[in-house]
């Protein structure tokens, strides 16, 4: 039985021997200490009719992959396997990361073997490379600026700006997008655009590297597979791992350039950031809440029309070099408009991320898609690399006066929170609200240039209406008019206010109307007052009778 299970095994290794071609080879790169095995098809796989076994049963199987020189073998005992997503007639690279010394031991060695474990059977096929080529060209200098622009389900603009860059341009280079799939990568073609990427020039001519400055991927019957997949895994993972690659032969050895995105933004399709409608993303010292919010503003609804748009999904992402958390919420359109802003409650994942908050470090990828009746996106409002702010105000009471609005601020004493920290050009507001049947109403915005000086222990600062934010959201139409409603709101609903500066956004519930405490004990000493009198007549009238 044993002897033909090895049979077995060695007849199924050599059908699968001719899958790549004897041509293969091995890349590897002196400035960042990686091999890449170029795995080439068999140059005669699709004339193979009968028994073709790389085509019956390998696409879509996970292939194991080894290199071995004559006293080395990579990966390394005990490191992760390299393995691959087998598909038919097609080129791969494998790419095997070596520690420097290691990389440094073989790169003199013109020797060596690959070997690759089909998932059938568990067959092992060894080869020898053609070719071992080592370079140290150093392609990460080629451009000073990369980011993409799409809008949403159809075409993407990659802006560049390129170095002087040893790239033709010319019909032999490959230029793609790359992203991650479940089990592995994909690719879709990329061309650039000479001057105004009007349709005819979606094509590779030779032109000057370093003079092309948009890169594009048309939405066309070419490129809708592909654009589909991206756009799936991309709503789903907005990390996702995307990068923009230049592949090109330098004798005989291909060379690519990858480049990975500094910025990932949506095409504003619809004018809506004519108003700055600009994300912000804050986490308290002294609250267990995460507040996203939209800057400079104390309503949810965009000042832009977004057609077909039932529902609003908020997608949040917080990581540093050790820690990461995703937070997810959907609303009704309706719902997510008459709130002010968005808060996340009682996530205990966040502690790390709160408590080690180091501005270098601590970023945010904050998105809000809005969403028609199928669950399609219409409109994406995204924000990458926001730092993940910390709190600095402790407690807070707003005073509601006859003719001003005063905040008395409690600072936290924390090295985090000091006046060197605050920018004096920077706007800081004072936003209040009430709520009523679980929705939030907007009752007035003032925004203020003074410098709140968080090296002390209690500040206060007052506005008037001069300070005061027109708009016709409020729930009055006018400063006073909204100053005498809050106060009559005071005695039936929740009155709560939101300060907002650069390194904060914190809600607190502590407003006093301070005619109360100075006309209601007047009234009460008053009525004591009359009471006694009526009192002391009475029990006078009764002696005298």
């Amino acid at each position: 039985m044993l002897l033909f299970q090895i049979a077995l095994q060695a007849s199924a290794a050599s059908s699968f021997t001719d899958c790549y071609s004897a041509k293969s080879y091995i890349n590897g790169n002196g400035l960042t200490y990686q091999l890449n095995l170029h795995l080439i098809p068999f140059e005669r796989l699709a004339q193979i009719t009968e028994e073709n076994l790389c085509q019956m049963y390998l696409p879509g199987k996970i292939v194991v992959a080894q290199i071995h020189y004559d006293d080395m073998s990579f990966p390394r005992a005990g490191q992760d396997e390299v393995n691959f997503v087998y598909k038919f007639n097609k080129e791969v690279i494998v790419t095997f990361q070596l520690a420097e010394t290691d990389y440094r031991h073989i790169i003199d060695k013109q020797n060596a073997m690959y070997e690759l474990w089909y998932d059938v059977n568990l067959v092992r096929v060894n080869n020898s490379v053609n070719t071992i080529e080592h370079t140290k060209y150093n392609g990460t200098n080629c451009f000073q600026k990369v980011q993409m622009e799409y809008t949403i389900y159809g075409d993407i603009d990659i802006n560049v700006k390129a170095n002087n860059c040893a790239v033709k341009i010319d019909p032999m280079l490959q230029i793609y997008l790359e992203f991650e799939v479940e089990l592995g990568k994909e690719h879709i073609p990329i061309y650039p655009c000479n001057s105004n990427c009007s349709q005819d020039e979606y094509s590779v001519t030779s032109t000057q590297f370093n003079r092309i400055s948009i890169y594009r991927i048309k939405n066309t019957s070419a490129t809708a597979a592909q654009l589909a997949s991206f756009y799936s895994n991309f709503v789903q993972n907005r990390r996702l791992r995307i990068t923009m690659n230049l592949k090109y032969d330098t004798n005989g050895i291909d060379t690519v350039i990858t480049s990975v995105f500094d910025n990932i933004l949506a095409k504003d399709t619809y004018n809506c950031t004519v108003n700055d409608p600009y994300l912000l993303l804050f986490a308290t010292l002294n609250s267990d809440s995460i507040q996203l919010q939209y800057r400079d503003s104390f309503t949810n609804k965009l000042q832009c029309e977004l057609p077909g748009v039932v529902g609003v999904h908020v997608d949040i992402y917080l990581y540093d070099k050790v820690n990461s958390l995703r937070i997810q919420e959907s609303y009704g359109i309706d719902e997510f408009n008459e709130n002010v802003g968005v808060s996340f409650k009682n996530i205990e994942e966040s502690d790390a991320l709160r408590f080690n908050h180091d501005p270098e470090v601590s970023k945010a990828t904050m998105v809000v898609s809005y969403l028609d009746a199928s669950g399609q996106i219409v409109y994406d409002l995204i924000v990458y690399n926001d730092p993940f702010y910390v709190a600095c105000v402790n407690r807070a009471v707003l005073h509601l006066h006859k003719t001003e609005t005063c905040i008395d601020y409690y600072f936290d004493n924390i090295s985090k929170c000091t006046s060197n920290l605050v920018n004096p050009t920077e706007k800081n507001n004072l936003g209040i609200f009430y709520k009523e049947n679980n929705k939030a109403y907007s009752l007035g915005l003032y925004k203020f240039h003074r410098v709140v000086d968080y090296s002390l222990l209690k500040y206060k600062l007052c506005f008037v209406c001069d300070e005061y934010v027109a708009n016709t959201i409020y729930a009055k139409p006018s400063c006073k008019e909204n100053q005498a409603f809050t106060k009559e709101k005071l005695k039936s609903a929740e009155i709560n206010f939101a300060i907002i500066s650069k390194y904060e956004f914190n809600i607190f519930q502590t407003v006093v109307a301070e005619y109360q405490s100075i006309y209601v004990p007047f009234i009460t000493t008053f009525v004591l007052l009359v009471i006694l009198i009526v009192a002391m007549v009475l029990f006078v009238n009764k002696r005298i009778k």
